[in-house]
């Protein structure tokens, strides 16, 4: 029997795909919001997991640290720059953070310290959850704690007042322009 609750919303055809891909395809090929094994003539959205986008998302941050210093000039050319510093005359909470990666990513720890206080803490800790999230992915286990929805909003509030605190730091010992 087909439930037609919700036609108004999705139609028929949507309707009857639900209904043939809940029978045709069983429970345990749905992995992370995709159907790995969908039947023919079915259309099916594949979604990346969020392991692997922060997998992605930190191997560009530590490829692009290191390629940057060879491709500054390019950069600062095609780059208008930041916007929060060209308006203000300050650095923004960000501003040096990627000069910082980079010459952590070279060895200059002063160097990257003096850019951006929180630049080596946190090429560090980029780079240890790629590694961790790469090994997941190839030993097929969890290795990395996931933290609750809670524990990401305690997170993010946390990192920004670190980053407003190592701002008020850099402005204080550096001055405006490093």
């Amino acid at each position: 029997m087909l439930d037609l609750k919700g036609f108004s919303r999705v139609g028929i055809i949507g309707l009857i795909q639900r209904r043939v891909a809940a029978v045709a395809v069983p429970e345990s090929d749905i992995v992370c919001g995709s159907v790995s094994n969908a039947p023919t003539g079915l259309r099916v959205k594949r979604r990346i997991s969020h392991e692997a986008a922060m997998l992605g998302g930190g191997i560009l941050i530590l490829a692009g640290a290191f390629v940057y210093p060879y491709m500054e000039g390019i950069v600062d050319t095609i780059a208008p720059g930041c916007l929060f510093h060209r308006i203000t005359g300050l650095p923004c909470l960000l501003c040096g953070m990627t000069r910082s990666l980079a010459a952590t990513t070279h060895g200059q720890l002063g160097e990257a310290f003096r850019m951006h206080l929180l630049g080596p803490p946190f090429f560090i800790v980029v780079a240890v959850v790629s590694v961790g999230l790469a090994a997941e992915f190839m030993f097929s286990r969890r290795i990395l704690p996931r933290p609750s929805e809670r524990a990401w909003k305690s997170i993010g509030w946390w990192t920004l007042g670190v980053l407003a605190a190592a701002w008020v730091a850099r402005l204080v010992f550096f001055g405006i322009n490093v």
